[in-house]
């Protein structure tokens, strides 16, 4: 049974499957990324390696998605949405499973190679990076060839958010389910569940049958494939594209900067007396306002179609917020204006989203959707490893205990080996690490998002060429 949209566009029940499917997936992927980050002292334990080491579950999804950005956008508009989705989440699951194996302890406990249960969960975290690209660059191409017209951002704007969702999620449900080293193979195996019911999910949603989607009228799902070479003849013409250039600075730039935000907030914090619990706690509350944010802001756009009006309003008062928090991070006892500051932030941030990923479609029209997409969020990427990077930098300054006397940074711990028999060569004690004064950082990365907004006001004038065309459609339609 389907439902009838505007026009002639045939709108099928199916899809709200479809929607649940791949936010369920994207969600479970962004947990995938960050499952470490919260407890490195407890996964550095438990593997027997350095937090050091443990920082590359997180930065191989970078690199991983960066090497596999291009080739996810060519599988998409070659082979199609579900060949792409079936890719994503499969990795998704058997990546989640191989780190649930490294923790058993014929692997762990490898008399052959000591790090064999740290390799072998790379392998799998490499595995659920791999996936990143296919699930990330979607959204646009389920909402432009399943949802009407007025969907559009609403559905753009659910399942792109749900990755950060998932770092959400994990900011807060890792530090609960591990509270020592013996507790990481539960907490992995865990988060097996919703990659797993994802997967499921994406398999009965979009297994193939007999449907014909027509969000634009004269199109049907079958010209969502198309030849390498019109993949190809499209990029040059996206890269041609003035506008979307711009689009591709300022998006990069304010993605770039929220990824960093969300990564190094308990750095940020924790001179100035701020539990890494805390950060936690208020960077996932930011992610979730966020989401609100989001929603309000799709189905603002689905009415109104004024994307850069929405865009340059959102970045605007997420630039105030920026500053707020900036101002009261560096103070004691400010937890309130933090967390308000934090939630502001993420409320007008993360609309921006469904902005630029609708406008990347909007002004690049008739490209494959999975083209401008994917470029936006490849870039994004490379901007948010350069800012995150940015971090060791000598922009920042290293405080001693009496500038910081309530500094909850991280302490020397001594670490217990007994929770694992096999588990050997451990070091005693972890060295202390010192805080540092970021405020410089943060400086820069204001600089830079207040660059962008300069550009996004007065460089980019787009033209919706997707809207024009399906006006340009029901005009045919009413006067036929």
């Amino acid at each position: 049974m389907g439902e009838r949209g505007e026009s002639s566009t045939h709108l099928y029940k199916r899809r709200w499957l479809m929607l649940l499917a791949l936010f369920l997936v994207n969600v479970s992927n962004g947990m995938m990324w960050l499952s470490y980050a919260p407890i490195p002292n407890y996964t550095a334990t438990f593997y027997g390696v350095s937090e050091n080491d443990v920082d590359w579950f997180s930065l191989v999804f970078f690199i991983t998605s960066l090497l596999m950005g291009l080739a996810a956008i060519v599988i998409l508009d070659t082979c199609g949405l579900t060949t792409s989705l079936y890719i994503g989440a499969s990795c998704n699951l058997i990546g989640a499973v191989i780190r649930w194996i490294s923790t058993i302890p014929p692997v762990l406990c490898s008399h052959d190679y000591q790090r064999s249960g740290y390799m072998v969960a790379m392998i799998g975290q490499t595995i659920t990076a791999f996936a990143q690209p296919f699930l990330l660059f979607a959204p646009t191409k389920l909402a432009s060839f399943w949802f009407g017209p007025k969907e559009r951002a609403f559905c753009t704007s659910i399942t792109s958010i749900a990755n950060p969702v998932g770092l959400a999620v994990v900011n807060i449900a890792s530090p609960y389910l591990v509270s020592s080293p013996g507790q990481v193979p539960l907490m992995l195996w865990i988060y097996i569940i919703p990659a797993g019911i994802g997967c499921v999910l994406t398999l009965i949603s979009f297994w193939p049958g007999r449907y014909h989607s027509l969000p634009v009228p004269g199109l049907h799902e079958e010209k969502e494939k198309q030849s390498f070479r019109s993949f190809l003849k499209g990029l040059m013409s996206v890269l041609r594209n003035k506008s979307f250039c711009v689009l591709i600075f300022v998006w990069s730039i304010a993605a770039g900067l929220f990824n960093a935000l969300i990564t190094l907030l308990p750095q940020f914090l924790c001179p100035y007396g701020y539990t890494n619990n805390q950060s936690g706690l208020w960077g996932a509350l930011m992610i979730f306002i966020g989401l609100i944010g989001g929603t309000v802001a799709s189905c603002i756009l689905d009415h109104t179609k004024k994307f850069k009006e929405v865009g340059v309003v959102t970045l605007g008062l997420a630039i105030l917020c920026l500053v707020w928090f900036m101002e009261v991070a560096r103070l004691e006892h400010q937890s309130v204006n933090i967390a308000f500051s934090l939630c502001m932030f993420g409320f007008f941030a993360l609309p921006l989203i469904p902005v630029c990923m609708e406008l990347g479609v909007e002004i690049t029209f008739p490209i494959a959707e999975a083209t401008s997409s994917g470029l936006l969020w490849t870039c994004a990427q490379v901007a948010g490893m350069v800012m995150v990077l940015l971090s060791n930098s000598p922009l920042q300054i290293e405080l001693s205990n009496t500038q910081v006397p309530l500094s909850q940074c991280s302490i020397s711990m001594q670490r217990n080996d007994t929770f694992v028999s096999c588990l050997r060569n451990i070091s005693n004690t972890v060295e202390a690490t010192p805080a540092y004064d970021t405020t410089n950082v943060q400086i820069f990365y204001l600089a830079c998002v207040v660059v962008a907004f300069i550009f996004f006001v007065g460089l980019f004038y787009p033209v919706y060429k997707r809207t024009d065309s399906e006006r340009a459609s029901l005009d045919t339609e009413v006067n036929y």
